[in-house]
């Protein structure tokens, strides 16, 4: 064989010494490096794992933080708008302040009746007939609060007459209707959850099946 290898010319030599070459490369290449190439790989899988379950993660703490932005933006709106819309229980103290109110504007209260409470829109109305004596002037100023007053108030059925027998601060004798607003006690209070359906088992918040619930029975054939 080494004598028919010799006689062979310097090409066909180099061929086969390369090809025997390439052989020996192969077969070491997956008989020694096969298992590193399949840990190489498991590396890489659990890489791209990480790296997506990363971005997941991360996506879902930008929307936490888009969430918490929103909530407490809502939270600040509320508040400004509770001031402007009392609740049922501070409508009495409201109603006691536009009286002060019409004192410290030197009205002369002659008549303050409040009238049934109604509602529109979900929101609640206190209206109040109301009737005074006064000049222009303090009339004038007493409106000029009302305007400025954080509380929804409205003054609707304006009459105004002359009186007859007249002073320096009761020149005029006006009515209106004087109503204030408060938000309703149901859409303070929380929205009681939705009854479940007869024979539907109790339902934990993931949707599963609540362990605690006896699982139905078959019926005996």
């Amino acid at each position: 064989m080494l004598d028919k290898f010799k006689a062979l010319s310097w090409y066909l030599q180099l061929i086969v010494l390369v090809a025997i070459g390439a052989l020996l490369y192969l077969a070491v290449w997956y008989s020694v490096t096969s298992g590193t190439r399949t840990e190489i790989q498991a590396l890489e899988d659990q890489v791209a794992q990480k790296t997506s379950q990363n971005e997941t993660a991360r996506v879902a703490t930008q929307r936490i933080n888009e969430f918490r932005s929103v909530y407490a933006s809502k939270t600040q709106e509320y508040d400004e708008l509770k001031v402007l819309l009392p609740e049922q229980r501070e409508i009495t103290n409201v109603l006691q302040g536009l009286q002060d109110t019409a004192s410290e504007s030197r009205l002369v209260m002659m008549r303050f009746n409040p009238r049934e409470d109604t509602s529109k829109d979900g929101v609640m109305a206190k209206p109040v007939e109301v009737e005074v004596d006064s000049n222009f002037a303090n009339l004038r100023v007493f409106y000029e609060k009302m305007a400025k007053l954080q509380r929804i108030v409205s003054i609707s059925d304006f009459k105004l007459t002359s009186l007859p027998a007249q002073s320096g601060n009761r020149t005029l004798h006006s009515r209106f209707l004087l109503t204030a607003y408060y938000a309703s006690p149901e859409d303070l209070s929380p929205k009681p959850a939705a009854p479940q359906k007869p024979g539907a088992p109790n339902a934990q918040p993931n949707g599963q099946p609540n362990p605690q619930q006896p699982a139905p029975q078959q019926p005996a054939k």
